[in-house]
């Protein structure tokens, strides 16, 4: 149960919205403002607001523009998972409220849902606009359970090994890369190999994760992962790993933001390291797929030959 004793004291949702565009393409309050349709005054007003609420600064003002400080860029990661969960409710409700019976339901790995589904959806919604597309955001091992349990007409998972009670086809490849802030990187300008990987602790997801078990899999031979830090969210990790706490273990998918504005480098490792992956959708051999599931699923094949 969440402690909502303070809710009166919680940013709004506006200012956090303009947070996350300017750690987007906005270069400037005004830019920031017109994508949320917003006058600049009560744009600005509301993030000097959302400076004050929160004690910390979160811009820095020059006459070039308006860029977010080291604290900006991180309390915009967060804001922008408050953004998406509130995207999924409006979602959620809308779903509930039109109960179509061309809904379908899917469930999708984090890497899945954050960086390849948003395409997925545009495309496949612009081809069939009466099927609506419900979707939840799991680790791997909860999407395989929903499927199981028949809460999930389609699961998008990341894992290496496929469960063998469910019906599955790829959908997509991608693999993994170590990353850290550049303080670090002058200690590692060899491919290091998995022995050596072994002895450095790293951030990693959960178990149950897709991303896990690929690292898992990869350093088994020589003695496991070294942990240092284990997080549910690919943003925090990216952050830790910003501040310099230790490399990251991510897909591509979810560093190349960090990697293009310098934030984070992708570090050497040696062929005998796989972290290359396949991404499945799987579904239940014990019920007949629905016809918009099916579709769904016909879709993304396309998209990935």
């Amino acid at each position: 149960m969440h402690d909502l004793g303070n809710i009166k004291n919680w940013p709004e949702l506006q200012a956090l919205g303009l947070l996350v565009a300017l750690s987007g393409n906005a270069r400037s309050i005004g830019q920031a403002a017109a994508k949320l349709d917003l006058a600049q005054p009560n744009a600005s007003r509301s993030l000097r607001n959302l400076e004050r609420d929160l004690k910390v600064p979160l811009l820095r003002r020059s006459p070039r523009g308006t860029e977010l400080t080291v604290e900006g860029r991180a309390v915009a990661e967060w804001a922008s998972k408050v953004i998406e969960a509130y995207d999924t409710l409006y979602a959620g409700a809308r779903a509930i409220q039109d109960a179509r019976a061309g809904t379908v339901k899917v469930s999708a790995s984090l890497t899945v849902a954050e960086y390849l589904m948003p395409h997925h959806l545009t495309t496949f919604r612009a081809a069939h606009p009466t099927i609506d597309i419900g979707l939840s955001v799991e680790n791997s091992a909860t999407v395989i359970d929903r499927v199981r349990r028949q809460t999930s007409d389609l699961g998008l998972i990341e894992s290496v090994s496929l469960p063998q009670d469910l019906n599955a086809e790829v959908v997509g490849r991608d693999r993994l890369m170590i990353a850290c802030a550049t303080g670090f990187a002058h200690a590692w300008t060899q491919p290091i190999t998995a022995e050596e990987l072994a002895q450095v602790p790293l951030l990693v997801r959960e178990i149950g994760s897709g991303t896990r078990e690929v690292i898992d899999a990869a350093l088994i031979g020589a003695g496991g992962v070294r942990v240092a830090g284990e997080y549910g969210s690919n943003s925090a990790l990216r952050i830790a790993a910003a501040t310099s706490v230790a490399p990251v273990v991510l897909s591509e998918l979810a560093l190349r933001d960090d990697f293009r504005a310098g934030r984070l480098i992708p570090l050497p490792v040696a062929d005998d390291v796989d972290l290359t992956r396949e991404l499945h959708a799987v579904w239940a051999r014990t019920r007949r797929q629905p016809p918009g599931a099916r579709l769904l699923l016909e879709h993304m094949i396309d998209s990935l030959e």
